[in-house]
């Protein structure tokens, strides 16, 4: 099998490559091109999942984010400190127990998620600007299932 990048494979090609090559390349080609995309914020792709993820309450605390993301506790902390000196989120001790954190998104923090949203709808439009409703929400429902098949592992 040769060739350069995924979407240099023929269809022969395509049944002798690993389907996790194929989700590990997309996965490479769809972070580049939103990172590239998100300079004009300022912004990481792994910063934007975190204010997306934050974004989704009024406030979280540290541990809970580290777990949805799946990211360990150091990272988290090295992460979110950037966001704050950013201004995009404000972090506290909880009242309760000083050594944790609770995590608030900024206002500045919810317009930058909300643009960093409208560029994913953007990229999804033009994604998809040749498939149908249908066909997209069957792949959106595949990638689902496999993701619940992995998981199972």
């Amino acid at each position: 099998m040769k060739f350069r990048n995924i979407s240099d494979l023929s269809d022969d090609d395509l049944e002798e490559t690993p389907f996790e090559f194929l989700i590990m390349k997309l996965n490479d080609i769809c972070l580049v091109s939103l990172n590239n995309r998100l300079k004009s914020l300022d912004l990481t792709i792994n910063q934007a999942n975190f204010l997306v993820v934050i974004n989704t309450e009024e406030c979280l605390p540290q541990s809970y984010i580290s777990q949805l993301l799946n990211i360990h506790g150091g990272s988290v902390t090295k992460a979110l400190k950037r966001l704050e000196a950013k201004g995009l989120v404000e972090i506290n001790p909880t009242p309760e127990n000083k050594s944790k954190n609770i995590v608030k998104i900024t206002d500045k923090g919810r317009n930058v998620t909300r643009e960093f949203i409208k560029i994913i709808n953007e990229i999804e439009n033009d994604i998809f600007s040749d498939f149908t409703i249908e066909e997209k929400e069957k792949l959106k429902i595949t990638l689902r299932d496999l993701s619940k098949k992995y998981n199972e592992l």
